[in-house]
């Protein structure tokens, strides 16, 4: 074990690191991750430890080829588990050669030409992703991004590395320890600070691991998350989608999803939940990248 090195990630089949980067930071209003046209930045935590990661191609000649660099300035890291988290968070196992030959609509394979090598950076841990829908259900994304912000500032975790300042997404423990009025002080609705606090707290307890999500099957972890109070079909999906980079999950309902949709397929109003469920099936098994596809089209 070692406290800083350097790895290297191939990622399975096409891969623009340029097109993946740019999505993910298509909000000015992100506060965790390094806003940089060539590089990804970000504090994660392993087993405790923070460890900051800053990836770039690993020349431009050679696009599919990533450049790790990591350094934990509390304790040494196992670089192998460190390995596992940025492969999977960098999509780089994702079925894109699949997704590729499947026999999609016309519009979603014109997305395909447009975007190839597009693939989506996952969150560090799949809590993340359940905490964020949390936050961002039904609220536009520029008020999600300042409630994010709150609550990093809430907790405040960060560690300063070459001058630059890395916050930390707070912990399960970190958001169970709040409590519900600094929760609203920060303006989360009731009911939302209800529901991150109870879902908090089942990871903190034990009671629930959403890190074992992803090697459930798609059924059996949508129907483990949608039994849980506060999360619906959308934050589900979500959470599968964006967390744990399960394949063919379909947030249906989503804002973003349904602008795409409409305007992509020529229709006269917002697509009803009929036709979109329809289209899912012509995507499936790959319903997850189809939907980043889409979102990529905004």
């Amino acid at each position: 074990m070692n406290n800083q090195g350097t790895f290297r990630l191939h990622p399975i089949g096409p891969y623009d690191f340029d097109l993946s980067l740019a999505f993910y930071h298509r909000s000015r209003f992100e506060c965790l991750d390094i806003n940089d046209t060539a590089r990804f930045g970000r504090l994660l935590l392993l087993e405790d430890i923070p460890v900051v990661i800053r990836v770039t191609p690993y020349s431009r000649s050679e696009s599919t080829g990533l450049r790790v660099d990591w350094l934990s300035t509390d304790g040494a890291v196992d670089s192998k588990k460190l390995w596992r988290l940025v492969r999977r968070m960098f999509y780089a196992e994702g079925d894109i050669d699949g997704f590729y030959r499947h026999r999609h609509d016309p519009v979603m394979r014109g997305l395909i030409r447009r975007f190839r090598g597009f693939r989506p950076i996952l969150t560090a841990s799949v809590f993340e992703a359940a905490a964020w829908a949390i936050i961002g259900q039904q609220v536009t994304l520029h008020f999600a991004f300042m409630l994010k912000s709150r609550i990093k500032t809430l907790v405040n975790r960060s560690i300063t590395v070459d001058g630059e300042t890395h916050f930390l997404f707070p912990t399960a423990e970190d958001i169970a320890n709040l409590d519900y009025q600094k929760l609203r002080s920060i303006q989360l609705s009731g009911r939302k600070a209800e529901y991150l606090l109870d879902f908090s707290r089942l990871v903190a307890s034990g009671e629930l691991d959403p890190e074992n999500m992803g090697r459930l099957d798609y059924d059996t972890a949508y129907e483990k998350l949608i039994s849980i109070r506060g999360l619906g079909p959308w934050t589900a999906n979500y959470i599968l989608l964006r967390g744990t980079g399960h394949a063919d999950a379909f947030p249906i309902g989503d804002s973003g999803i349904n602008r795409a949709v409409r305007t992509l397929y020529g229709l006269p109003k917002k697509p009803d939940i009929d036709f979109l469920l329809q289209l899912g099936e012509k995507w499936r098994p790959y319903r997850s990248l189809a939907s980043f596809y889409l979102w990529k089209s905004l």
